[in-house]
């Protein structure tokens, strides 16, 4: 078994800034590395470890360990055996010795040759610019980037590596325990079964429809809704996409599950993540005026 040695090497700012491949609403970027092409990188908080593709990993001629069968957001039985990525450039940040799984990515609805997980990002403040569609890699002693006085603190969590944002409230009444944050999404607010049920998001409900979602395992049927009301810490969302996997495996259908993607975090202007911290930094797209932390916001 391959140990994770992944190693983050800072320019002397601490810090690089890319511009993303916002498309569909997923956060990619352009970065350099072995084989001489340039190749495009899913930052992902909901991977963990990181991830690279399989035939590309063949054709750099990384080692490979053996395969087993693992879980992703719809399957319970994706292949995948243990990598080491030498080196990986974003910009001005060099990742070394990236561990990661070989998986094949070719299923992907997007191009995608590496994913970002868990054993880098944490290793990061990440700042998300959704206005501008850039992102920022911060070395942790930098602290929080410079936010607007409209900007909120909410507590991080971390559901099995995965950041996550306690104490939602869905339609006045419906209280989430708990939902994880997943840059690798473009979907609103993904529930598990159990929820989707007390949301009466399911086939025979009038204003649900059914959908083919797709993740890097292949396809699966969704059902898609809408929630009237969400408030997050101080913030307060109305008309939010829903969705639920109708049938199949993975992470998604345990109970309680609920996921936020990036067509619910876009509704704000900046994203920022700090793991060593446990930070989660939302800014309104719209400044208001008064007070610098009202007590509630409505977007």
């Amino acid at each position: 078994m391959l140990t994770d040695a992944t190693r983050l090497l800072f320019p002397a700012s601490g810090a690089t800034t890319l511009p993303l491949i916002f498309e569909p609403q997923v956060l990619r970027c352009t970065a350099a590395g072995p084989g001489g092409r340039p190749l495009t990188v899913l930052l992902d908080t909901g991977t963990d470890p990181s991830a690279v593709d399989l035939e590309l990993a063949r054709r750099l001629g990384l080692r490979l360990g053996e395969f087993a069968l693992g879980q992703s957001a719809a399957s319970d039985a994706v292949p995948f055996t243990e990598t080491v990525l030498p080196w990986l450039r974003l910009g001005d940040l060099e990742v070394r010795d990236l561990f990661a799984l070989a998986v094949d990515l070719r299923m992907a609805p997007f191009e995608i040759d590496v994913i970002l997980g868990y054993n880098v990002l944490r290793q990061v403040i990440l700042h998300v610019n959704y206005v501008q569609h850039m992102v920022s890699l911060r070395h942790p002693d930098l602290g929080l980037p410079l936010l607007s006085p409209y900007a909120h603190q909410l507590p991080l969590m971390f559901f099995e590596h995965f950041p996550a944002l306690a104490d939602l409230t869905l339609d006045e009444d419906l209280h989430l325990a708990m939902a994880t944050i997943d840059t690798g999404s473009n979907s609103g607010l993904t529930v598990g079964p159990d929820l989707a049920a007390q949301l009466g998001l399911h086939r025979d409900a009038t204003a649900v429809s059914a959908a083919q979602g797709h993740d890097f395992s292949g396809d699966c049927e969704v059902l898609l809704g809408m929630v009237e009301r969400l408030q997050l810490g101080p913030f307060v969302l109305h008309q939010i996409a829903l969705d639920t996997p109708a049938n199949g495996g993975g992470d998604l259908r345990r109970a309680g599950r609920a996921n936020i993607g990036n067509r619910l975090l876009a509704r704000f202007a900046t994203l920022t993540l700090d793991y060593e911290r446990q930070i989660c930094a939302l800014e309104p797209p719209v400044q208001e005026k008064g007070s610098a932390e009202p007590r509630r916001r409505s977007m």
